[in-house]
């Protein structure tokens, strides 16, 4: 079926780096843990810790999931970009290589969902 524009999709984007200061916008998804369908999106400090990002920004905002007291981040598999990934977990997301906008993924072998069905 053909589509016709309507309009003018000249603009720039809102998630551009300007808008957010000395802050990132980054992306991090846990595999096989559906119950939250898509990544989600924080805005933080591209100097803090990776592991203090996990333990006190990421991991409150998944513990309604039964998994999340037993995840160990020193564990998981890392993707970064799609790619295998190994950060240091005690460096910064700078230091780590992460930039505004990054997609982080993990899985955490052991923790497979909610029974073990990936959600």
């Amino acid at each position: 079926m053909a589509t016709t524009t309507i309009g003018d999709y000249d603009f720039p984007p809102a998630n551009r780096q300007a808008n957010y200061g000395d802050d990132w916008n980054i992306y991090i998804g846990w595999a096989q843990h559906l119950m939250y369908p898509c990544p989600s999106a924080y805005r933080v400090p591209p100097d803090i810790r990776l592991r203090d990002f996990l333990e006190t920004m990421f991991r409150p905002d998944y513990m309604n999931h039964p998994d999340t007291p037993k995840l160990d981040f020193d564990q998981v598999e890392w993707t970064y970009e799609g790619k295998r990934w190994q950060p240091d977990l005690d460096k910064s997301l700078r230091d780590n290589g992460l930039e505004h906008m990054s997609y982080v993924s993990f899985r955490s072998p052991g923790l497979e969902g909610l029974h073990g069905v990936g959600n």
